[in-house]
Formats: C-alpha cells, sequence, structure tokens
C-alpha cells in the first residue's frame, strides 16, 4: 500500500485519510496515473462518490452522494 515505482511515480493501492483518521480516498496508480475503481468519502465516512480511470481519466460510470448518503447523481464517461 501507498508504494512507489522505480522512478518515484505512484504504483499500486493508495489509501489517503482525512484528519480525524477516516479514510478520504482509495484506489490504484500505475506508474503514476488514476487507474482503476476508486472511492471518496465525507469527512463522517459516508461515501461521496465513486467511479473508474483509465490514465487519470474518468471512464464509465460514476455516482455522486449526499453528505448523508443519498445517491444523488450519475453520469457517464467515455
Amino acid at each position: 500500500m501507498n508504494q512507489y515505482n522505480n522512478i518515484r511515480e505512484k504504483h499500486g493501492y493508495w489509501e489517503y485519510y482525512h484528519s480525524n483518521g477516516n479514510i478520504w480516498s482509495k484506489g490504484n496508480y500505475i506508474n503514476g496515473k488514476l487507474n482503476g475503481y476508486w472511492e471518496n468519502y465525507y469527512t463522517n465516512g459516508n461515501l461521496w462518490y465513486t467511479g473508474n480511470y483509465i490514465n487519470s481519466k474518468r471512464i464509465s460510470n460514476w455516482e455522486y452522494y449526499s453528505y448523508n448518503g443519498t445517491l444523488i447523481n450519475k453520469e457517464f464517461y467515455i
């Protein structure tokens, strides 16, 4: 977790945390670029948004949630 490749780019599974200790964001990097499924969370621990990346570009279905956990929007990226 939270590792770098041989040229100091983020690589593999990473997690980030809010100052209160709750998870903020988690997902994968490949050679410094966001790749695969990512989840981001509010400070209260509720899901904020989810989606997929390829080479740091949003792809496919993304879902966005309110601070209280209600699904508020869906988007699709090509």
